[in-house]
């Protein structure tokens, strides 16, 4: 599950998106590592595939959530948010680490609970 994770956040670290043709484009903007300009809807389109891998992708998107890069790491916020259904606070241009931390905090302990319920 770690190598499809990090597979598509490779990917638009390197500004690849998976389609040319975004769909609806919405919300506010942000840059990939790349310079490559994305909004909000772009990147919840990113985040699908990792949304339907569901439950055993949380412990490979931990870490994405420290991405220096505002963009991955709001893909990996919008997918663990979408897949525990648990979406605390992280302001997704702050550079403070501190809420990322509360908020991995809350989505390992989802994720323990689950996997200790046999889910």
């Amino acid at each position: 599950m770690k190598a499809e994770v990090d597979a598509v956040f490779e990917r638009l670290a390197r500004g690849r998106l998976s389609s040319a043709e975004p769909g609806m484009v919405d919300g506010w903007e942000t840059t990939l590592p790349t310079g490559v300009t994305v909004t909000r809807s772009m990147l919840q389109t990113e985040a699908r595939p990792l949304i339907t891998l569901g439950a055993e992708t949380v412990p490979a998107l931990l870490p994405w959530v420290h991405h220096a890069n505002a963009a991955l790491r709001y893909v990996a916020v919008f997918a663990l948010g979408e897949i525990t259904g648990e979406r605390p606070h992280i302001g997704h241009f702050d550079d403070d680490p501190a809420p990322r931390e509360q908020a991995i905090t809350i989505w390992r302990a989802w994720y323990d609970r689950r996997t200790a319920a046999g889910r």
